[in-house]
């Protein structure tokens, strides 16, 4: 059985967005000064647009991001998917190397800010798998992470879509283990306000 958790990725461009009010003084007056582009650590979105402006009182530079992207180098959605994995299983470390397999280098104190951020560092209801299970494999369609709980197993694999989404697939054969599984995932998603999608809707993407 499989499970799925669709993360929006998309990167909308700014447009005409300027910045409501400084933040340092709260004049709402600005000149624009540059258009620019930042780095991401996303598989599905390298760079994003980014503008500055200048406040006209204070004359300090204020940046402006799209929807989904901050000064941190990840989009929103990369950060929920290090989350996603962290919850169902995979530890700090095993987050860093499964998504540095991507390109997407996270360091294990990005992980933790991450999960920090959602407030479910430790979290009871986290999936624990066995210390030292995790194998992460090339398959057919990219890198599966695979893990055990209470000695059966189950992967885990994150999946780049051209509709710029972030499917986290979540298989198990064995029917508790799926179970299981399955009470993780739903937990997660209604926690971080991510859609589950059916069981099957992803079934011939990786084996």
């Amino acid at each position: 059985m499989q499970f799925a958790i669709a993360v929006s990725a998309a990167v909308p461009a700014l447009a005409d967005q300027r910045p409501e009010r400084c933040q340092r003084c709260g004049s709402p007056g600005f000149n624009l000064h540059q258009r620019a582009t930042t780095t991401l650590k996303d598989p599905l979105a390298l760079r994003a647009p980014v503008l500055r402006f200048i406040c006209k009182r204070r004359r300090k530079t204020t940046r402006l991001y799209p929807k989904g992207v901050d000064g941190a180098h990840q989009t929103v959605a990369m950060r929920q998917a290090s989350v996603v994995l962290y919850w169902l299983g995979l530890s700090y470390d095993g987050v860093r190397e499964y998504l540095g397999r991507f390109g997407c280098p996270l360091s294990k104190a990005t992980v933790w800010a991450n999960v920090r951020w959602t407030g479910l560092v430790g979290h009871r209801h986290r999936l624990r798998s066995d210390s030292g299970s995790l194998l992460v494999q090339e398959g057919p369609g990219g890198p599966v992470a695979r893990l055990r709980v209470r000695g059966r197993s189950y992967s885990l694999a994150l999946e780049p879509s051209a509709a710029s989404e972030l499917t986290i697939l979540a298989m198990a054969h064995q029917p508790e283990t799926a179970r299981i599984l399955y009470r993780r995932v739903v937990e997660v998603a209604r926690r971080l306000r991510l859609q589950v999608e059916p069981a099957g809707a992803h079934e011939n993407a990786r084996a």
